[in-house]
């Protein structure tokens, strides 16, 4: 049974209950991937949370994929097909810089707690489709964000309902309506840079061109200078445990912003990794998961569900 990618390294980094001799935890896996336990023969199809022990061997198929977790928090992805042993591969891991593994393993803690009865299995098809389909999120365009949210990062990544047609028009004001950007797209994303030393609130809008009327509209704060800097040094801290850049890596990082309320920020990284790893679906599922908690987007069957209760409260 697949469970949330979060609950799972959540188990990973509880090393006082772990096997002196588990080594790593999967996290995701595409393709025909197998392992092989210690001391048996037979070779059996690998799964998303399931431990690998020093004396374990893995087999990676053609254009398969696996993503590890070692239980020092560092993670690794194997892409390359051909038989892996555990131990070499726990022997290759750099596990320096643990001071920033505590603070992540009590925030790993607390959202496990929330999530630990989260049925990934039953609930499978829906979070793939959150990242497909939206019905929830802002305005008519249905803008993959909240109406008002906060950010550290000027980098936002925009997306919206593929179903409009473009062209469409991306306009910036500052907090009194003077004119800062614009630009326009036939694409349903966007990529903005906005600069917390220009402006520290932004009023984002998404029309379609010719329709203005016809738009999305967000608010935007930069947190203060001061919680800023904490969370940067947070989040670079992290980010040296965890090693260089990957889709993996961008995940837990995701959930980490998630935990400090920086949903947008947390949104481009999973962005990020998808274009990174765009066929691993454990991935895409957790992307759905975090869409579904924030409410950036919800699947159609859901979004179905509530207009009927909505329909249903209003007679």
């Amino acid at each position: 049974m697949k469970t949330r990618l979060i609950y799972l390294l959540l188990v990973l980094f509880a090393g006082a209950a772990m096997a002196q001799d588990e080594m790593f935890r999967v996290l995701a896996s595409k393709g025909s991937n197998k392992l092989q336990n210690t001391g048996v023969a037979e070779w059996k199809p690998l799964f998303v949370g399931k431990k690998l022990l020093k004396g374990d061997k893995i087999t990676i198929g053609e254009n398969g994929y696996i993503g590890l977790a070692h239980k020092s928090g560092k993670t690794i992805e194997l892409r390359k097909a051909g038989t892996y042993e555990v131990a070499k591969l726990a022997g290759e891991v750099n596990t320096q810089n643990a001071s920033a593994q505590k603070k992540y393993v009590d925030y790993l803690a607390n959202e496990a707690k929330k999530n630990e009865n989260n049925d990934m299995a039953r609930d499978r098809y829906k979070y793939m489709q959150a990242t497909g389909s939206v019905e929830r999120p802002v305005g008519y365009l249905g803008l993959w964000a909240l109406d008002k949210d906060t950010v550290v990062s000027g980098n936002i990544f925009l997306r919206w309902d593929k179903k409009h047609q473009g062209p469409f028009v991306i306009k910036v004001t500052n907090f009194f309506e003077d004119a800062i950007f614009e630009a326009e797209t036939n694409e349903s994303t966007f990529q903005l840079n906005l600069d917390s030393k220009i402006e520290k609130t932004y009023k984002v809008t998404v029309s379609e061109k010719g329709n203005p009327e016809n738009k999305s509209e967000i608010t935007v704060f930069f947190l203060d200078a001061f919680k800023a800097e904490n969370v940067r040094k947070q989040a670079a801290e992290l980010q040296s445990v965890l090693g260089g850049e990957s889709a993996l890596n961008k995940i837990v990082l995701a959930s980490f912003y998630e935990d400090q309320r920086l949903y947008m920020d947390a949104m481009r990284l999973y962005e990020e990794a998808l274009k990174l790893e765009p066929g691993v679906e454990d991935y895409q599922i957790a992307y759905g998961q975090f869409l579904s908690r924030t409410n950036f987007a919800i699947d159609a069957e859901t979004a179905a569900k509530k207009q009927k209760e909505k329909e249903s409260s209003g007679k």
